[in-house]
């Protein structure tokens, strides 16, 4: 079964000139829906585990992911696996840093070290 985007059905059980206007709506919003379809990038997603070790207080740390047909003018985004929880004054980034591979910078903002462990993390490359 292909799944596609959403759209309106005309009007049927109106007067005339109104399902007439509802309608001409309803054309026009599904053309916009046709227009930012076609537009959509295609992506490249991957799944790496990453070892960050300690992030000290106000510093960064940056692990290297393998996303295979990456390319330097591709944006990257990145984030744990479905049910990790990173602990309070962790944020990260990911841009893609060379051919086939995307850069995870965590960044603790808080006033003391944090220990990472090594998880999975989700990377997508928009190419």
């Amino acid at each position: 079964m292909s799944v596609g985007p959403w759209r309106p059905a005309n009007i049927k059980d109106l007067p005339g000139e109104a399902a007439h206007v509802i309608n001409q709506g309803i054309r026009e919003i599904n053309g916009r829906i046709d227009t930012l379809a076609s537009q959509q990038r295609p992506y490249i997603k991957s799944s790496s585990r990453l070892a960050f070790g300690s992030v000290p207080a106000g510093s960064s740390v940056e692990a290297t992911a393998h996303v295979y047909g990456a390319t330097t003018t591709g944006v990257a985004h990145a984030s744990p696996a479905q049910g990790l929880t990173l602990p309070a004054g962790i944020c990260w980034n990911a841009y893609v840093s060379a051919q086939h591979q995307v850069k995870v910078r965590v960044t603790n903002v808080s006033g003391s070290p944090v220990d990472l462990s090594t998880v999975l993390w989700n990377v997508s490359v928009t190419v």
